[in-house]
């Protein structure tokens, strides 16, 4: 399931917090510029990657048996 722009909106805000302190390690004169980079990266995946549900804990464990054979 492909998100929409709310979730996208969201995600942003979610990680708003961790990129502002990232880019504290950067040249003040690139943050900015850097920061819509990140930002624009984060959109281009959301769109992107089609995600799904995890399995479940058996699914998982059958997979997991299964690779060990």
């Amino acid at each position: 399931m492909k998100a929409n722009c709310r979730e996208a909106e969201e995600i942003l805000r979610m990680f708003d917090r961790k990129i502002k302190k990232s880019l504290k390690n950067t040249n003040y004169q690139e943050q900015e510029d850097l920061e819509q980079e990140i930002k624009l990266k984060i959109i281009e995946k959301i769109f992107t990657v089609k995600f799904s549900d995890p399995p479940s804990f058996w699914c998982f464990f059958k997979l997991s048996n299964i690779n060990k054979t």
